[in-house]
């Protein structure tokens, strides 16, 4: 039987999954929306590659989110599984695998632009080679998927991998420490940096005050999502890379293990959950877009469309007969009659 301290802590464990995974989840969808309208209705980042890369973050933001922490929720809370069929597991580790590595991609490739836009290799940043980095990227993370199809199923009901050494050798030493973890922040790290000294080295030139200024917002938006990034991504990474190393026997470590992961796993989501509000927190420009682009744009939208609805009601038939002398009109109101049988 389990003791009352493995109890506690699974009851600890379930109450997370519940209302702090909800919270992550309702935010994270209401964020991203928002950060797709606003990146989608003004010039400022249509126009631009690091505007199209965090639109794309965005958007795989809220997919990770609404594939894999809406499935935790369900499963870990309320024991609601919706994965317990082979079909459902693979189609849901696939989704959300090419989502958080496809997110992770455009965040490395929103700090490598920053840095290249300020060089003079920023013919490099441009849009059209943006569109072609995230269409290579969406190829390889896709073809990367087709093993989800290979190793995964729910054998007795339990979406998992199955047994396969080098496919578990894989996951435990490459694909949870390094592509979700030391790789990224190693190349956001990197060119943050490079792209800060840089921006203080143009901010002291005579350049366009314009540019100036969208570089800056835009810099200083990558550059807070990538520390934030960082701070959320380097416990989930320490915590796997733990586990590589120690074979747990004892129940009750096992228990507070499960714990610490549990903390590190919705710490981890978090990272696709509050870019919108880092946004809004670090940049006063972003603030008034965004209230621009809400109130003044698509508010104006509603309003418009909500008062030509309006007056195009159904309004009775009207006749005009001109006789033959100049200057009399006869005007003659049809009735709408409605005939019931």
């Amino acid at each position: 039987m389990s003791s009352p301290y493995i109890l506690q802590i699974n009851f600890i464990i379930e109450q997370m999954n519940i209302y702090v995974a909800l919270v992550i989840f309702i935010t994270g969808i209401i964020g991203g929306l928002l950060n797709i309208i606003i990146f989608t209705s003004l010039k400022t980042f249509r126009r631009t590659s690091c505007g199209f890369y965090l639109t794309v973050t965005s958007i795989f933001n809220v997919g990770q989110t609404l594939s894999a922490l809406s499935t935790r929720i369900l499963d870990s809370g309320f024991s609601i599984n919706l994965t317990n069929v082979s079909w459902s597991c693979k189609i849901r580790t696939f989704v959300a695998q090419s989502c958080v590595l496809l997110s992770l991609t455009s965040m490395s490739l929103v700090t490598i632009d920053q840095f290249i836009s300020m060089t003079r290799y920023k013919h490099f940043s441009n849009l059209r080679l943006a569109h072609r980095h995230i269409i290579i990227s969406c190829c390889i993370w896709c073809f990367h998927g087709i093993f989800v199809f290979l190793y995964w199923d729910a054998p007795n009901g339990r979406c998992t991998s199955l047994i396969s050494l080098g496919y578990e050798k894989y996951l435990s030493y490459f694909y949870l420490p390094v592509l979700l973890g030391c790789l990224p922040i190693f190349i956001m790290i990197t060119f943050s940096l490079l792209a800060f000294i840089k921006i203080r080295t143009l901010a002291s030139r005579q350049i366009n005050i314009v540019r100036l200024s969208r570089d800056r917002q835009l810099t200083a938006m990558a550059l807070s999502q990538v520390a934030f990034t960082v701070f959320v991504s380097l416990p989930y990474t320490i915590f796997n890379i733990y586990n590589l190393n120690t074979v747990t026997t004892n129940q009750d470590e096992y228990a507070r293990d499960q714990l610490i992961g549990t903390v590190t796993v919705l710490l981890y989501y978090e990272n696709f959950a509050s870019s919108f509000y880092i946004f809004c927190c670090v940049s006063k420009r972003f603030r008034k877009q965004f209230i621009y682009v809400i109130f003044k744009i698509h508010l104006n939208w509603l309003r418009k469309l909500s008062n030509n609805l309006k007056s195009n009601q159904i309004a009775p038939s009207m006749e005009l007969s001109i006789d033959g002398r100049v200057g009399k009109a006869n005007v003659t109101i049809h009735d709408v009659s409605i005939q019931t049988s």
